[in-house]
């Protein structure tokens, strides 16, 4: 049985990471050029990669983002009962918080306030102690040292503080969003946890808030220090389309450069976590590298927009899926249909020394409503359902509202679509890949909305941070 490592690059899309990760690509034994994922963001992709299934049927989705109802048994885990599954990430939608940790026999979450996560959270404790100023720096350095952790906790304490200043000086950001600690971690998984080992981590880093970072290649952005992408309303660029990209070109220039500094960061530190791995074990190990979603970037072939807001654009849903040493049996390069639905069957075979064929010429995605909270208008449209399926080189997308459209795909331009039809037929694929009527699965789930699963004011914090509150 073999080691397999499932990394996920959070919101990275296919044609940015074939520019900006060449050391990866040139690592891989081969690439799974038509991968798609099976929704646009966090919650309701994670749950399809775990479980081979769409949200609509798994249920994990804007209108329910627990994963808590969802088990071991429901998931490919199950079809690996001799390996020891592990997790480590820095999403805070895959973590404790929200039950993702419950599929995995340990897991480790990483955050801004927890990069030493032995250590006490600093976000947390903040808010458990409201006093200001230096009696909170003393109680904290007090509760660290009584804490089971003093050193990991007090190295998190000087990390906020760290970056805290950094903010407020024209200074690079000092650490990053937890690439290096995921890294940290996950060799340490590898070394010390019962062979063999199923690892998933979660890297953060190409999600924004983007701002220039202490070891991204300054030569890849113009962005000054100053800068960071909270400075602009991702929301005017979707309400105003092509006006809104005129009107905020500069920040979506920097942001777009920033994020492909980002993207070359994580090549560089995952081919380096790829190399630890290998050091700190003597079993065979397959590495898979592949994106939950990518990101719209106000492009025009994403309709000019931005974010990964109620879309299912070839810029989200187009991922990069590369394999670095697999056994024996794929070209080098697989340009059948390859749906985050079938991740499960890939990682058992490849567990099992095999290469499975799990390649289709059709292929479904979904999208159960928005991931923002608060769309600032027209609820009903930023809150719709979409469907897609593809096939050759189209893609029928429809909503729940009644509209539909065929979009012209090209497999040599990465995350590119056109729209060539509206008004489209699309009852034979409803039926073909989804159990329910879109319209009536829609208003069921909407009907059973409740709040995100109790969560305390810190992870409200990061989800605010993340532009998900």
């Amino acid at each position: 049985m073999r080691n397999v490592v499932l990394v996920c690059l959070d919101t990275v899309r296919k044609d940015f990471f074939d520019d900006y990760a060449p050391r990866i690509r040139s690592r891989a034994a081969v690439s799974f050029e038509q991968c798609r994922a099976a929704s646009s963001w966090s919650v309701p992709s994670h749950a399809s990669m775990m479980t081979g299934e769409l949200p609509s049927r798994h249920g994990v989705h804007d209108h329910n983002r627990d994963f808590s109802g969802l088990t071991r048994a429901d998931t490919f885990l199950a079809d690996l009962p001799g390996h020891h599954a592990t997790g480590v990430s820095a999403n805070v939608y895959a973590s404790s918080a929200f039950g993702f940790d419950r599929l995995f026999d340990d897991f480790c979450e990483v955050s801004p306030d927890r990069r030493f996560p032995r250590g006490m959270h600093v976000g947390r404790f903040g808010y458990e102690h409201p006093e200001g100023g230096i009696r909170k720096y003393l109680a904290y350095a007090r509760e660290s040292l009584r804490h089971e952790h003093p050193i990991a906790s007090l190295a998190n304490g000087a990390s906020v503080a760290f970056e805290r200043l950094s903010e407020r000086l024209p200074l690079p950001k000092l650490l990053d969003d937890g690439a290096n600690t995921i890294a940290r971690q996950g060799v340490k998984t590898v070394r010390d946890a019962p062979e063999p080992v199923f690892l998933f981590a979660n890297f953060m880093d190409a999600h924004a808030p983007l701002r220039h970072t202490l070891g991204y290649d300054r030569s890849l952005h113009s962005a000054p220090n100053s800068w960071d992408s909270e400075g602009f309303d991702n929301w005017e660029l979707n309400l105003r389309g092509e006006g809104g990209l005129a009107a905020n070109m500069r920040d979506v220039r920097l942001h777009r450069e920033v994020y492909g500094a980002a993207i070359d960061y994580l090549d560089r530190r995952v081919v380096r976590f790829v190399d630890e791995v290998r050091r700190a074990t003597d079993r065979e190990t397959t590495f898979v590298i592949t994106a939950d979603h990518g990101e719209n970037l106000a492009y025009e072939a994403e309709g000019y927009m931005f974010g990964h807001d109620s879309s299912l654009s070839e810029a989200l849903l187009h991922v990069p899926c590369y394999v670095i040493d697999p056994p024996e049996g794929y070209d080098g390069v697989e340009d059948g249909y390859f749906s985050h639905l079938r991740l499960g069957d890939l990682i058992v075979g490849l567990a099992n020394g095999e290469t499975p064929d799990v390649f289709d010429e059709r292929i479904p995605a979904e999208l159960v409503g928005s991931n923002n909270a608060n769309p600032p208008e027209d609820e009903e449209y930023w809150g719709r359902m979409l469907r897609c399926a593809y096939g050759g080189e189209t893609k029928v997308e429809w909503d729940s509202l009644g509209d539909s459209a065929r979009y012209e795909l090209d497999r040599d331009r990465p995350c590119w679509q056109r729209k060539a039809e509206t008004g489209v037929a699309c009852d034979e694929l409803e039926r073909e890949f989804f159990d329910e009527p879109i319209a009536e699965y829609k208003r069921r789930a909407a009907g059973g909305e409740g709040d995100d699963p109790s969560v305390d004011a810190a992870t409200r914090d990061r989800l605010r941070e993340l532009g998900y509150l």
